[in-house]
C-alpha cells in the first residue's frame, strides 16, 4: 500500500494509541493497481479454459508463490490453470531450441490453450520527505491550556516525531495471455503497478486478483 504523503505520526498518549497504528497498518496488505489493458479484437469468443501460468524470473521462490497464487485465482473462477515451474525444471533455458522444444510437447501434451506470462518490467525508488505534524488547539477547545499544571501534566512525557526521509519502492509489472491454437499470437496483455509490497506472498495474493479479475472483465476466461 503506498504511504500517503500526510504523515499519520502524532503525538499518542499510551500504548492504545500505538497499537491503533500497528493494526492500521497490519491490515493495509498489499496494494496493486492495474494502469492499462489491451485486447486483441480478434481474441478467441468465449474466452479460454485451459491455461498455463508462467512467471518470467530466475528467482524460483518468487516465480513459485507468483505462479501458485495465480493459478489459484484462476481456479476459483473455474479455469483448469497450472504453472509452467511443474513443467519446466530449474535449468530450462528459453534460449535453447531443444529447451523450448521439449517444454512446448509438455504443454501441448497437458491440453493447455493459452499462456499467462507474469514479468517485472521496471522498478523504481521514489524518496520523499515526511513533515512532522504537532496537535494544536487554542484554549478553550482543550481545559488543560488554561492553568500551568493543566498543561505541563498533559504534555509531560508526550512524544513528537519529527519529519524524516523515506523511500517508497514501485514495481511496474506486465502480463500477458498468448493463445496456443494461434501459434502463440498475443491476445491481451495488462500493466500494473504496486508500491511497497509488504512481503511476496501478499503482492502475490493481490496481484493475482487483479490479473484474474481483468481477464474476466475482458471475456477472457471460460468456465
Amino acid at each position: 500500500m503506498r504511504t500517503p504523503s500526510v504523515s499519520f505520526s502524532r503525538r499518542f498518549r499510551g500504548p492504545v494509541a500505538l497499537l491503533a497504528i500497528a493494526l492500521f497498518i497490519a491490515a493495509c496488505g498489499t496494494s496493486v493497481h492495474m494502469t492499462g489493458t489491451w485486447k486483441d479484437p480478434g481474441a478467441e469468443m468465449g474466452g479460454y479454459h485451459n491455461i498455463l501460468v508462467a512467471g518470467l524470473s530466475s528467482n524460483q521462490t518468487a516465480r513459485g508463490t507468483v505462479e501458485s497464487r495465480l493459478a489459484a485465482q484462476l481456479q476459483q473462477h473455474g479455469i483448469v490453470a497450472g504453472k509452467s515451474i511443474d513443467l519446466f525444471p530449474p535449468n530450462f533455458d528459453p534460449k535453447k531450441e531443444e529447451s523450448v522444444k521439449t517444454a512446448s510437447e509438455k504443454i501441448t501434451a497437458a491440453g493447455y490453450q493459452a499462456v499467462l506470462t507474469v514479468t517485472l518490467v521496471n522498478k523504481e525508488s521514489e524518496t520523499r520527505y515526511v513533515p512532522g505534524t504537532v496537535m494544536y488547539a487554542p484554549y478553550p477547545a482543550y481545559g488543560w491550556y488554561g492553568r500551568f499544571w493543566g498543561y505541563y501534566g498533559y504534555m509531560y512525557n508526550s512524544v513528537y516525531s519529527p519529519g524524516y526521509y523515506t523511500t517508497d519502492k514501485v514495481y511496474f509489472l506486465e502480463s500477458n495471455l498468448y493463445d496456443l491454437t494461434k501459434d502463440g499470437k498475443l491476445v491481451w496483455s495488462g500493466q500494473s503497478e504496486t508500491y511497497n509490497p509488504n512481503s511476496l506472498e501478499s503482492f502475490a495474493t493481490a496481484y493475482a486478483k487483479v490479473v484474474t479479475e481483468a481477464l474476466q472483465r475482458n471475456g477472457l476466461l471460460r468456465r
